[in-house]
């Protein structure tokens, strides 16, 4: 009887033992954690050798040997698969019941392989109708399994089954969660090439999932490392080299291994450690990027808090770093290309393409964070006719001498453009006009006694300041250029100042006339070329407009100061347009309503322009009116007939023919026959009908009116 008792305690205790396993395995936080922790309970408890647990997973349906738990070095269970159509599967999934070593027996197809395993017992894990897994126990320490151990293992094979299968669900939810993220960061390291705005994105993404406090991306070239992107954010991304000696990103490079550091408070393996620490980063991950057996660089994620990246990160890191691998590296060899083709390749210095953007960027950065920057525009004197007497080779030569100079004559920060045949532009950001203008001069004087020709070479300059001079882009570079402009026309080997130019402008002509003449020329330089330069469609439309008026003029003998006055009217009678975007200048659709309520208000604008400027008070009426049509149907006022100016009933029909000739966003270009055509028709309705006949009867006399 007490030993009865004593057989029932034990198999009591026994249960019990299972039943607080089962609850205590259910805190694992992984599916592998939760599986190894139950074979190694399952073995000490059964007192078996061996214990494995086979989950049916596989596509093919099969089960293999996945957790397990031996005393032995070399498990005989750790490389068993069983055949999910073969007979021991199916004589489990049918009777539902553990099967003994003795039931093997009539199981002859599979019996050699189970016997060579030392297997003892097979549990069936049923949920439902399905088979979810098999549990194997091999021969027991002592003794063999009795009858309560078999009732034992059947009553605790459910409890079993459910625990697993919410461990199976939570990691194909985490799997599937993983995957989906991964996905993501697919989505975004492929889906641009701008390195740095590309991985802001990922490393949002990022903080979804983990602790991210800095991260970066390390590439390695030539023994020298690059930061292909930082986090957080610090400007452009930095590619200068550095030396990895000693640090984390040499040693993954080196063993092609993860290494994780938890707490950088309680030790430092690497020298950039103490470094980290003072930034406040307690953890650090530096996982290797693979291309095929070849580590190209290093993901390195780090957090303020320690033990931030433990088995269930790392693995996914990794899995992470497996997937961006390619990508990154397509995005650094995209970014040297970038590199290459923003680069002059006879100076080495930068080109058009890269001042366009350099000066963009710059503008984004002025306009948000407050500043000023500065641009030179240089152009040799007599560069022609230096290659036209030594020839290409010498010239070329000659160029990369200049090039040199202007270099060493700028700061580091300060960006050098060849910006054209004989052309270069200098970009200083966060610089006043004053000290461009000293910069200016410096490079002029060294150009002068530096460049080393056989005949005297000398240059013109130009500078503007953001945004004084301009807020866009090609605003900026017309007014530098006419700064330019003029320093030429007073004689070259010279700079000149915009500032100098325009504060000069409202002052009433002097006895000295031709000064302020050509000062008001390069102003009315400036400003048309900044208007025709935004428009894409319409570049050099000013002009254009100036030579058919002047045609038209010429036709109708008019006096030398009057057609003067019309070719300033001419340059400057869309200068209004300053006031409209880009998007609507330029846009391929018809405008809405707003859009051309906007554009209609240019000829007021200009007109407000242009009455700040003393000298150009009389060209007012012909840029307020230009658009409005003989019959009262135009803007802004409705004027009609004889109300219109007479120099805005010539600008009508010059600043029509030329648009008609010119490609639009919206259409194509007119032949010259059909242009003239359209204006036949426009007499008496949008233009002065005497207007039309003279304008009509000169221009077929001179078929090369500009289109």
């Amino acid at each position: 009887m007490v030993g009865g008792e004593g057989v029932q305690g034990q198999v009591y205790n026994k249960m019990q033992k299972l039943y607080e396993v089962t609850n205590k395995i259910e805190d694992a936080l992984t599916l592998r954690e939760h599986g190894d922790e139950l074979a190694r309970l399952l073995k000490s408890i059964m007192g078996c050798d061996t214990v494995c647990l086979l989950p049916g997973e596989t596509s093919d349906g099969n089960f293999n040997t996945r957790f397990a738990a031996s005393k032995v070095e070399k498990n005989p269970l750790s490389h068993l698969d069983l055949d999910g159509s073969g007979p021991i599967v199916k004589f489990l999934k049918l009777e539902q019941r553990l099967l003994t070593k003795r039931d093997l027996v009539t199981l002859s197809e599979e019996k050699s392989e189970i016997s060579a395993a030392e297997v003892e017992l097979l549990v069936p894990l049923i949920s439902g109708e399905s088979l979810n897994g098999i549990l194997l126990c091999s021969k027991k320490e002592s003794g063999n399994y009795t009858l309560d151990d078999f009732n034992l293992l059947e009553n605790i094979s459910n409890r079993i089954t459910i625990n697993m299968e919410r461990k199976y669900l939570r990691a194909l939810r985490m799997r599937e969660e993983e995957l989906s993220a991964i996905n993501r960061f697919n989505a975004i390291v492929t889906s641009g090439l701008d390195v740095q705005e590309t991985y802001d994105g990922f490393v949002e993404e990022l903080k979804k999932l983990f602790n991210v406090s800095w991260a970066a991306i390390v590439l390695v070239e030539e023994e020298e490392f690059y930061f292909l992107a930082l986090s957080p954010q610090t400007g452009s991304a930095s590619l200068e080299g550095f030396p990895g000696k000693g640090t984390g990103t040499e040693w993954v490079i080196t063993h092609k291994q993860t290494v994780v550091e938890t707490d950088l408070q309680q030790g430092r393996r690497f020298v950039t450690g103490e470094t980290h620490l003072k930034q406040g980063i307690r953890s650090i991950v530096y996982v290797p990027l693979m291309d095929n057996a070849r580590c190209i660089g290093c993901l390195i994620v780090a957090s303020k808090e320690p033990h931030a990246y433990g088995d269930s990160q790392v693995p996914f890191l990794e899995q992470l770093a497996a997937h961006i691998a390619i990508p990154v590296m397509k995005s650094r060899l995209y970014t040297k290309a970038e590199e290459k083709a923003r680069t002059d390749s006879l100076t080495g210095l930068l080109n058009r393409r890269a001042l366009d953007e350099f000066i963009d960027s710059e503008i984004a950065r002025a306009s948000r964070y407050g500043g000023v920057f500065a641009l030179i525009i240089l152009d040799l004197d007599s560069f022609k006719v230096f290659n036209d007497n030594y020839g290409h080779v010498p010239g070329d030569k000659l160029l990369r001498k200049i090039s040199g100079i202007i270099m060493n004559s700028i700061r580091g920060s300060d960006k050098a453009f060849r910006y054209g045949g004989d052309e270069f532009a200098i970009l200083l950001p966060e610089t006043n006009v004053e000290y461009a203008q000293g910069v200016a001069e410096r490079v002029r004087k060294q150009i002068t006694t530096e460049a080393g020709s056989p005949v005297p070479i000398t240059a013109s300059l130009g500078t503007a300041s953001w945004p004084t001079n301009g807020t866009r882009a090609n605003e900026l570079i017309a007014t530098a250029d006419a700064a330019l402009y003029q320093a030429k026309r007073s004689g070259g080997n010279q700079s000149r100042c915009a500032l100098e130019i325009t504060a000069s402008i409202g002052v009433l002509p002097s006895d000295n006339n031709d000064g302020q003449e050509n000062i008001a020329l390069s102003t009315i330089f400036s400003l048309a070329a900044t208007v025709d330069a935004m428009d894409n469609y319409t570049l050099s439309h000013s002009k254009k407009v100036k030579e058919l008026a002047v045609i038209l003029a010429e036709a109708l003998n008019l006096e030398p100061l009057e057609i003067d006055r019309l070719e300033t009217c001419a340059l400057l009678h869309d200068i209004g347009k300053i006031s409209v975007t880009n998007d609507i200048l330029n846009k391929r659709g018809e405008l809405t309503e707003d859009e051309r309520k906007l554009m209609n208000t240019h000829p007021v604008v200009g007109a407000n322009i242009a009455s700040h400027v003393r000298q150009l008070k009389a060209c007012i009426p012909g840029i307020l009116y230009h658009h409005e049509r003989y019959d009262g149907s135009g803007y802004p006022e409705g004027l009609e007939g004889e109300e219109i100016p007479f120099d805005a009933r010539i600008l009508a029909i010059a600043d029509a023919f030329a648009a008609m000739t010119t490609e639009r966003p919206y259409r194509g270009a007119m032949s010259f026959d059909e242009a003239l055509k359209e204006i036949r028709q426009g007499a008496g309705f949008q233009f002065a009908p005497d207007l039309v006949d003279a304008f009509l009867m000169r221009i077929r006399s001179d078929r090369s009116a500009p289109t």
